[in-house]
């Protein structure tokens, strides 16, 4: 992405069909599949083994959409196909990594929250601080997308370079006016807080301070929303893309069935993940994979609050996973897929979303 020929200003999506993005994009996700099948095959069996009932039925949905690839051409038909099962493939060997011992899963968060962090500030040295939002040929939802996914994974971890990671990710959000980064980033910190840590009097007067700073700050909070920006202001609709959106509905109506995984245009697809889901794995298809998506975070909320019992990490880990899973699932609104293989947003997405049941605490220390 750091690139100082390429242009991905106009179309996020852009992103997604230079050839060597994919031929990036597929050789990053096969090295980690065959390293797990490689490595940890006995826990690829037994994640899978974990999976819920609704995680189970997500995966059962994308492997029957394959039926759905098999029209047009045969070579469109064929990429639709590896993509499907790339995408079922990359899910399961994503569970695997809720397998390994606590204290590695806490690195590897932290470490990947580090280099999306450390992408944002790398792009800003190279290309330059954000002109008209966009940073060098990086469109400001696109650059926004990593550093939302950093801000989450650092809650997994406790300490000063979380917090630091946190306020970097939030700063350069708002530096290329993000609105749904910012309010991402929002949500799964309140989110974390409200379920890791007990709700005290400080905090409910910190809220209203903050209510109250908004009211008095809204000049400066409508500029860096970008508010101002006649394109931008409240009245072009909730996310900007209405006309994406009558089209995303249009496609809907014409294949109530659905086209299949990766085989819908941008325009087609809306720029939304929901309605992109939609136009890919049908009406039935798609509304099931959303309600069961609606069913994991809902068992996430149960699993954070219930986890006052567990030891503090764990704790952690459970509110670090629901504030995660609702502020991606709200910025899937605006993203243009909600499943996806080679972003940052996907990615950590498919991550939070296909962890496995927990084993009991003896079950774990025996393993």
């Amino acid at each position: 992405m750091i690139d100082l020929n390429a242009d991905f200003a106009d179309a996020p999506t852009s992103f997604a069909l230079g050839g060597l993005v994919l031929i990036g994009q597929i050789a990053g996700i096969g090295l980690f599949m065959t390293t797990v099948s490689l490595t940890h095959t006995s826990r690829a069996l037994s994640s899978l083994g974990r999976l819920s009932l609704a995680q189970v039925a997500i995966i059962g949905i994308i492997y029957l959409s394959v039926a759905l690839q098999l029209h047009d051409d045969e070579a469109a038909t064929f990429v639709g196909i590896f993509y499907t099962f790339l995408l079922m493939l990359a899910a399961l060997s994503l569970s695997v990594l809720w397998t390994v011992p606590p204290d590695d899963i806490e690195t590897c968060m932290n470490v990947a929250s580090i280099i999306f962090c450390l992408f944002g500030i790398s792009a800003l040295a190279v290309l330059g601080l954000p002109e008209g939002r966009n940073v060098g040929g990086i469109q400001p939802n696109l650059f926004a997308a990593p550093l939302l996914a950093g801000f989450i994974l650092s809650q997994f971890h406790a300490g000063k370079i979380g917090i630091f990671v946190r306020i970097m990710c939030f700063s350069m959000a708002a530096l290329v006016s993000s609105r749904y980064a910012l309010i991402g980033c929002i949500s799964a910190f309140v989110v974390h807080d409200l379920t890791f840590n007990s709700l005290r009097p400080w905090k409910v007067a910190a809220a209203i301070v903050g209510l109250l700073s908004c009211v008095f700050l809204w000049p400066q909070i409508t500029s860096i929303l970008a508010l101002d920006d006649p394109s931008r202001d409240l009245s072009s609709g909730f996310t900007g893309r209405d006309e994406y959106w009558s089209a995303a509905l249009a496609t809907i109506t014409e294949h109530p069935f659905g086209i299949g995984f990766k085989r819908a245009t941008a325009f087609e697809s809306g720029h939304n993940g929901y309605l992109k889901t939609l136009v890919e794995f049908g009406i039935v298809g798609g509304g099931l994979i959303i309600l069961f998506v609606g069913c994991v975070i809902a068992a996430a909320g149960a699993a954070a609050a219930g986890s006052t019992g567990n030891d503090r990490q764990q704790r952690r880990f459970a509110s670090a996973r629901l504030g995660g899973l609702v502020a991606l699932a709200f910025g899937a609104f605006f993203q243009p897929q909600l499943f996806s293989l080679g972003d940052a947003f996907g990615v950590s997405f498919l991550l939070l979303l296909f962890k496995p049941e927990t084993k009991p605490a003896s079950g774990r220390a025996a393993a």
